[in-house]
């Protein structure tokens, strides 16, 4: 039930922004979502001893986005600026020189999985009919989840990656795909009548499948410092870098598929 309740209220919230929210309202959006995500990971990676430069991270992340914001314009410059950050925030520090690397490595990981990936949104929501787009494949990985989540829990048998998440089962994985088909079904008929068919069920189909992907990376994140949830903020779902899991590779992917073929 919290995890219905909590649906009923951030669904509309999003859908909202992304359909009717300014770009500068969406960067602020996209920018508080991820800035909470990498809260979240660095909170996580303590546990097992890299303590990282979460502050630095944060900022590194919003420049980051910033840059996707205007293009990429600015992508050269941030990775100087990422760079000369990372090792000074270490060097300021200068705690233990076994670790350095791991710290820093860490930090920029982060910062790459979280705001490099979730850019892709900011840049998908500037092409035409962009908002659309973006709640396309909101349904895709919605859609996804929902019918994994359900099926696997009530039918699933065999697991699909026991070492990474032992939950999760094959006809879980199955049914998501099932899931991501019937978004890309409805996308067509309903609002995206200027994209083929075929396309919205190819799209759909790689990014339900990345999406999967992308929650079994966060799965090997969670596994590798031991805990169930990146947090407790959404109740009955866990924290937001749960959530967007998902959306994280299946972002790029959409855009990649968009730009090269449609």
């Amino acid at each position: 039930m919290k995890r219905v309740l909590t649906g009923i209220i951030a669904i509309p919230l999003v859908v909202g922004i992304v359909y009717y929210g300014s770009p500068l309202l969406f960067l602020v959006f996209v920018a508080a979502v991820a800035l909470a995500a990498v809260y979240e990971y660095f909170t996580m990676i303590d546990r097992v001893g890299i303590n990282g430069f979460p502050i630095p991270a944060m900022l590194l992340s919003f420049l980051l986005l910033l840059s996707f914001y205007f293009d990429g314009r600015f992508m050269a410059e941030w990775g100087l600026l990422a760079g000369l950050t990372l090792f000074g925030a270490w060097f300021l520090q200068e705690d233990n020189i076994k670790v350095a690397i791991d710290q820093i490595a860490y930090t920029l990981f982060g910062i790459l999985y979280i705001a490099g990936f979730g850019g892709y949104y900011l840049m998908i929501r500037k092409l035409e009919n962009g908002h659309a787009l973006i709640f396309f494949l909101f349904l895709i990985i919605w859609l996804s989840d929902i019918a994994a989540y359900y099926w696997g829990k009530n039918f699933g048998k065999k697991s699909l990656a026991p070492v990474v998440s032992p939950k999760k089962t094959v006809e879980g994985s199955i049914a998501g795909v099932g899931g991501s088909l019937l978004a890309g079904t409805i996308a067509g008929l309903w609002f995206l009548d200027h994209i083929s068919m075929v396309h919205c069920l190819l799209v759909a189909l790689i990014c339900g499948i990345i999406g999967q992907v992308g929650d079994l990376a966060e799965s090997l994140l969670k596994r590798h410092v031991d805990v169930k949830d990146s947090s407790d903020f959404l109740p009955g779902h866990g924290g937001v870098l749960d959530r967007i899991d998902g959306l994280l590779f299946a972002g790029p992917a959409f855009y990649c598929y968009f730009k090269l073929v449609l």
